[in-house]
């Protein structure tokens, strides 16, 4: 392909053939001949002035031509467009290398022809504009001429606008040359672009880049072009490989992170976030990870509380929940067995150590410490276990045994010839995860001596 050849360094002949350049004005003078021999009934009734000898002609470095409208400005906007049509084909025949144009002139012809038109309405400001292209008005044509004609059997009129604008081989060249620079810089940007797939920080640079590669798509029209399609998917694709990954969590708060294979990747875009019992209090995007806040006080203790997490990038939706348990830090006990009651040591009436072992249950799984356990009866002073420091975890029932020395009224303390034997008091308790400090109170608490 021809341009294939301009990426590849292929020496470039520049040059103006003159009769290929003027062959639509030939074909042009020819038609305006037969049509005139057909229009006997047909008459000029205005014009702009006198005929010029130029009108329907060939002039070199110039290029003429005739606009036809039911207005004058219809044939005027008609015979602009015909020159930037000419310049066109003038660049195209003279971009290309002799071994090509001579091989295969009709198929680079208009390769090349749709290509620079291409090139033309896609440069911008920032590269120079086009000459006699992106600049084609009237206040650069050398001369003008345009008549009225009135056909005399239907009485409907047409306008024709000649035109003589001024094209030399310099402009020629000029356009030709910036077509290839123009040309080399679109390839360049390509191989970045298609290069950088696997580079991409952002996932708004995903999105920038396809957005690049659709402008080359339809620029180029060789190889490059297949190239840049290529491009577009595999951009595409990276959408359809991005998970939401948790980093760290506490009941209330998530953080999660986008990951695009084994690395992480960034968005500024803000994610949907619902819950179906959370209140959602806060988003927060940050460079590394983004954070939700949310207020849990009206969920109930569900295993499928979650947070949904929901993004679209490009076509794609990425969707992710995040599971919470409202329990998570939670701590709760509370003894269903009876306390059992041992005596270590004695001395008459009076019981000088006590073992006591008791059973409490954990509704939840999560750790927590017993640091004090009091026992009391009526009408005798509480018996009381300090600074235990014992901690347990996990859901169920979990043992503890204390050795208290205090003095104990055997009487007032035995459960024998008791019918129902009753104590109350207290459990000082915390959460190993929170540091809360909780109470469990015992009241009307079965217990057995062995005294």
């Amino acid at each position: 392909m021809l341009l294939s050849a301009l990426t590849q360094g292929a020496e470039l002949t520049v040059f103006f053939n003159p009769n290929t350049f003027y062959m639509k004005n030939i074909l042009f003078v020819f038609f305006v001949f037969s049509l005139l021999a057909c229009m006997g009934q047909s008459r000029v009734v205005d014009q702009s002035g006198r005929k010029p000898s130029w009108v329907n002609g060939l002039e070199k470095d110039y290029i003429i031509v005739a606009g036809t409208g039911n207005t004058a400005q219809d044939a005027q906007k008609n015979a602009l467009n015909m020159i930037r049509e000419n310049i066109v084909n003038a660049v195209a025949q003279n971009v290309q290398t002799t071994a090509e144009f001579s091989s295969r002139e009709e198929s680079i012809n208009n390769s090349v022809s749709s290509y620079f038109q291409s090139f033309a309405t896609t440069t911008t400001a920032a590269s120079g504009p086009v000459p006699y292209l992106q600049g084609v008005t009237l206040s650069k044509v050398d001369d003008y001429y345009w008549e009225k004609i009135e056909n005399r059997s239907t009485g409907s009129t047409t306008f024709n606008y000649h035109i003589k604008y001024p094209f030399p081989d310099f402009e020629l060249q000029k356009l030709a040359m910036q077509f290839r620079m123009r040309d080399r810089e679109m390839s360049e940007q390509l191989d970045e672009l298609y290069n950088g797939v696997d580079e991409v920080s952002s996932l708004e640079d995903v999105a920038q880049s396809i957005e690049e590669l659709r402008v080359l798509a339809d620029y180029f029209v060789d190889a490059r072009k297949d190239r840049a399609q290529m491009a577009i998917s595999r951009y595409r694709g990276i959408y359809e490989n991005i998970d939401l990954v948790e980093i760290e969590s506490s009941l209330g708060e998530l953080k999660y992170a986008v990951r695009l294979g084994d690395r992480f990747i960034h968005t500024t875009q803000r994610p949907r976030v619902s819950s179906d019992c959370a209140r959602i209090t806060g988003t927060s995007v940050e460079q590394e990870y983004v954070q939700i806040n949310y207020d849990y006080q009206n969920c109930w203790e569900d295993p499928e509380n979650h947070i949904l997490v929901h993004y679209r990038f490009g076509n794609t939706n990425v969707r992710e929940q995040f599971y919470f348990d409202i329990t998570r830090e939670k701590v709760s006990i509370f003894v269903n067995d009876p306390i059992h009651l041992s005596q270590v040591s004695q001395k008459d009436d009076m019981i000088e150590t006590v073992r006591i072992n008791l059973t409490v249950v954990s509704r939840y799984e999560f750790p927590f410490t017993i640091d004090r356990v009091v026992l009391q009866w009526p009408g005798h002073p509480p018996v009381s276990a300090e600074n235990i420091g014992e901690s347990f975890s996990g859901e169920g029932n979990h043992s503890i045994s204390l050795e208290v020395s205090q003095p104990m009224d055997l009487e007032k303390t035995t459960s024998s010839n008791r019918r129902v034997s009753m104590l109350s008091g207290y459990i000082n308790y915390r959460s190993d995860v929170t540091g809360e400090t909780k109470t469990y109170r015992m009241h009307n608490q079965a217990y057995t001596t062995d005294w």
